[in-house]
């Protein structure tokens, strides 16, 4: 059973140490030279970021909002330790919650995923985000995503 708390900068270090090898894959694709440093920016820059951790506080998910240029358009971003796929019934039972409050008043949440990384694919298609085009980068291909603050709509 995971609980989650207010992710701090410490926590990239053992996330960095541990995350699922799709994640470090993304992350590589995506031109990251400095996994820790990445997460750790990612932690301070998230106007809100949350971190799932386990038993001792171990921290297993981490996942925030950065704000865009645009101030209605926030950037949805989520990694993880294979816990993620340990801990998938709770993960999905609380999706909705944490995406509520990471829309804040944010009106659409959005960003790119890489082609190989499965679960999140499989995760952000069950939580309603709509896949909007391929993004090459470099020799990769990541997939844009969005959703819309449904809340906002009704």
């Amino acid at each position: 059973m995971l609980t989650v708390r207010k992710a701090v900068p410490q926590d990239a270090v053992l996330l960095a140490a541990n995350l699922r090898p799709d994640d470090i894959a993304e992350l590589n694709a995506s031109g990251v030279p400095d996994i820790e440093l990445t997460i750790r920016e990612g932690i301070e820059e998230s106007e809100e970021c949350y971190v799932a951790v386990s038993e001792g506080d171990i921290p297993e998910i981490v996942f925030g909002v950065v704000a865009t240029e645009d101030p209605i358009v926030g950037a949805i971003w989520m990694l993880g330790t294979p816990a993620i796929e340990n801990n998938w019934v709770q993960v999905l039972r609380e999706t909705r919650q944490w995406l509520n409050k990471l829309f804040g008043d944010y009106k659409l949440l959005g960003n790119a995923v890489w082609s190989g990384n499965r679960i999140h694919i499989r995760w952000l298609r069950w939580a309603g985000f709509t896949f909007l085009r391929e993004v090459p980068v470099g020799d990769h291909v990541f997939y844009e995503f969005a959703a819309l603050n449904l809340q906002e709509i009704t």
